[in-house]
């Protein structure tokens, strides 16, 4: 049950249905990636910055396990770099990225986010020469 809540968010982020997180995300959701503020506004706000930097971005669910209130994911995305990012203006190259998320459920929804993010691996494709 529990993971079907991961399999409609990724859903919802897949598609662009930033509006539609609250049928998934707490309004209260505590965030604790320090680039995304809490609350399910800060979310919709991070995923539309998201969306500017990587507008075609696709994230797959590679591995999900779920006991109790808890939920694990590990996920691979690619996304096409449009936008700035740690400082580096869109390159316009197509990047992959993995990551591993771990959320807290409560009253059926998301309630609380952990992340661990392969960013040094996101920041080596972007400055990579074209040669």
């Amino acid at each position: 049950m529990h993971k079907q809540l991961v399999f409609q968010f990724i859903d919802l982020m897949n598609t662009g249905q930033i509006d539609r997180f609250g049928e998934v995300i707490a309004d209260d959701y505590q965030q604790h990636n320090p680039m995304v503020e809490p609350g399910l506004i800060g979310i919709q706000n991070g995923a539309r910055w998201f969306a500017s930097v990587f507008p075609d971005a696709r994230a797959t669910v590679d591995d999900i396990i779920s006991e109790g209130d808890r939920i694990v994911a590990r996920f691979s995305w690619t996304g096409t770099h449009r936008g700035e990012l740690f400082g580096v203006p869109a390159t316009n190259r197509l990047v992959r990225w993995t990551g591993t998320d771990w959320w807290r459920v409560e009253n059926g929804k998301l309630a609380e986010h952990w992340d661990v993010v392969d960013w040094a691996g996101l920041a080596q494709q972007l400055s990579a020469s074209d040669a």
